[in-house]
């Protein structure tokens, strides 16, 4: 046989098989005509302790679909009815139950003394949560009640599943046939570990002292049992001519199931019923095996009280609604563990943060709280304007366009730059976007100038740490590009003037000094950087000596720094271009032009008596390239 259609009597599973997957497959599986099912003492043990109605709503399911398909094998009854002589549920119900009303008694006489002042900041009243103790243990305490009442009735449930156990155990068995040999065989399949039956190897059973003895004599031990109920599997279910077997058992051993790392993929629809799923239940591949071998059996499954309910959730949810609900238990209180005690603290630390943080955002008026995850300081601004040059996903590209939308719907900017719109973003991922925003103005893409314009507009009604990387943002496109982050020169942005004012706002420090580091760090700078200070400014206009025209227009500088050419053929710097050359040109009008073009904080510029005098142009003088203009990085040495 080749390779390619070689079929294994043994082979392990590889990857996950998920919940629904698993629950698609067993739907035809568990009706077809040649699939035959087993139930186990444990499943048997747990149908007694359900409420009359979901063991009804099971028995009457598998009655109506798998009849004459289902069997309780002679061991499991047998085994059940020791448990039933014993009495084993009811004690172990009285047991707990007692246990359980005796730490219910204690708790609060043990708690009380450390419930008598408010401990922390933010404490409840003490009267309060000893109020709230008592009703709380007041309740807890009905369940040893309903516990005895329960041992009470125990004789009403387990004789409906005696019924049922009589209704379907084999005509024919081969229990006896094998127990003359089981010691043998069991003891030969521990030592390879062969399953089932290898976990209940040291199982001992029960010792009583004989009279004419000294010597312990054991009553009985289960340590093969489960080998004894699937060696009787096995024989019945090639005597049925069965082609898959259906175990169905709440015990979760490995040497039932394939253990091992499983991986719990369970479908959300099952996570929302309860979130503590098991693995997918999955044979052990040397029981798959034995099954072929020895009974022709092409699939072995199992099933446990919850899959089994998800199962029929799935075929028939009306008729095992109470069936469900009693087999998928939903989470209970979590027992945490020290990590988790102390991640459950650092929450509770969080929401309390949380919780004054709206305060003063609602004292301070702002438009919504800062996000928990926003970080303002200089180590995560600085790492946000690295990362800020990255391409932005889809979810960048939904904002923005949202926020373009509401710029040319005419709707408050406010509606779409809100708490809810941001709750997944962090400092880096605001200057991401904020950047983008820009970037698209200055790729003149339509609508966004619009958008640019009423984010700025908005900036001081932001919490402050959202504001500060909004800021950053902005102030990166404008400054550096984006690729490299590198200068821009000069640099742009048709809401520099407002930028510049919000240099002394509270959000700007950090953003500030991590776009004025980054120009400071490369060989060129624009002739202003951005800084908290808010320094003046000082620009200079003279005019040519002995010349025809009087106060002839000869030089503009910026802090020594000189800004015209008298030789300028580009209409767009061109002085005659841009004003009148018929008329006089004030020094106001060119101060402007020149904080427009080389981006200069013109609030910040010292008024001084030249800019109120008018001046006469030449032909050719105007404004040198702006790109050409920047300020060289001093050398050391003045190398």
């Amino acid at each position: 046989m080749s390779q390619a259609t070689r079929i294994p009597i043994f082979s392990i599973p590889t990857g996950t098989e998920n919940s629904a997957n698993f629950i698609e497959r067993l739907k035809s599986l568990i009706v077809a005509d040649s699939t035959h099912i087993y139930i186990d003492t444990s499943f048997l043990m747990w149908m007694t302790k359900i409420g009359t109605r979901s063991r009804s709503e099971l028995v009457g399911w598998l009655e109506s679909n798998c009849a004459s398909r289902v069997h309780v094998p002679i061991w499991a009854a047998h085994e059940y009815l020791k448990h039933h002589v014993a009495g084993t549920i009811a004690t172990d119900l009285g047991a707990k139950s007692d246990e359980l009303a005796a730490l219910i008694r204690r708790t609060y006489r043990e708690f009380r003394p450390f419930i008598d002042e408010p401990l922390g900041e933010g404490a409840k009243d003490p009267a309060a949560i000893r109020a709230a103790t008592r009703q709380a243990l007041n309740t807890l305490d009905e369940l040893p009640t309903i516990g005895r009442q329960w041992q009470r009735s125990y004789e009403t449930h387990a004789s409906q599943v005696i019924a049922f156990i009589n209704d379907v155990t084999p005509e024919k068995t081969s229990l006896y046939k094998n127990l003359k040999d089981i010691s043998t065989i069991g003891d030969n399949r521990f030592v390879g570990s062969v399953p089932p039956g290898t976990k209940d190897q040291k199982k001992k059973g029960t010792h009583v002292q004989s009279k004419q003895s000294r010597d312990d004599s054991p009553i009985s031990s289960n340590r093969y049992g489960d080998l004894l109920f699937w060696r009787e599997i096995l024989l019945h279910a090639k005597h049925m001519n069965a082609k898959t077997v259906v175990v169905i058992s709440n015990d979760r051993k490995n040497d039932w199931h394939m253990g091992g790392r499983q991986i719990v993929d369970v479908d959300p629809s099952l996570r929302a019923l309860k979130s503590d799923w098991k693995p997918v239940p999955r044979p052990h591949p040397m029981l798959v095996m034995e099954a072929k071998l020895v009974a022709d059996i092409g699939r072995v499954e199992l099933l446990d009280s919850a899959y089994l309910a998800a199962l029929l959730r799935e075929m028939a949810n009306d008729e095992v609604q109470s069936f469900a609900d009693v087999a998928i238990i939903p989470d209970g209180p979590e027992s945490l563990s020290e990590s988790d005690r102390r991640a459950r603290l650092h929450a509770q630390r969080i929401a309390a943060d949380t919780a004054r943080v709206r305060v003063e955002t609602s004292r301070r008026g702002y438009l919504f709280p800062d996000p928990v995850q926003v970080r303002d300081n200089r180590a995560s601004l600085a790492r946000a304007l690295l990362e800020s040059r990255k391409a932005l996903d889809q979810q960048f590209n939904v904002i923005l366009e949202q926020w373009r939308a509401s710029v040319e719907a005419r709707r408050p900017f406010s509606e779409t730059l809100n708490s809810q719109t941001l709750t997944d973003f962090d400092h880096r991922t605001l200057v991401m976007l904020a950047r983008e925003l820009h970037d698209r103005v200055l790729q003149q893409i339509a609508g966004y100038g619009e958008a640019v314009a009423d984010l700025v507009s908005i900036l001081d009604q932001l919490p402050p740490k959202t504001a500060a990387s909004l800021y950053l943002g902005l102030l990166s496109s404008m400054y550096l590009i984006r690729e490299s982050n590198y200068p821009r020169l000069p640099p742009h942005s048709p809401v520099a003037q407002q930028l510049f004012d919000m240099q002394s706002a509270d959000y700007a420090p950090n953003a500030i000094w991590a776009v004025r580091k980054r120009l400071i760090d490369s060989d060129v700078a624009p002739l202003y950087l951005p800084t908290t200070d808010c320094p003046t400014v000082t620009i200079s206009i003279d005019t040519e000596w002995n010349t025809p025209m009087s106060d002839q227009l000869r030089s503009l500088r910026i802090d020594a720094v000189e800004l015209l050419t008298p030789a300028q053929s580009d209409d767009s710097l061109r002085l005659g271009a841009l004003f009148d050359s018929n008329v006089l040109v004030d020094g106001a009008s060119l101060v402007s032009k020149a904080c427009e073009l080389f981006t200069i904080p013109i609030a910040q510029v010292t008024r001084v008596e030249t800019f109120e005098q008018s001046y006469a142009l030449t032909d050719t003088i105007g404004f040198k390239r702006p790109n050409d203009i920047f300020v060289p990085k001093e050398l050391p040495n003045g190398e």
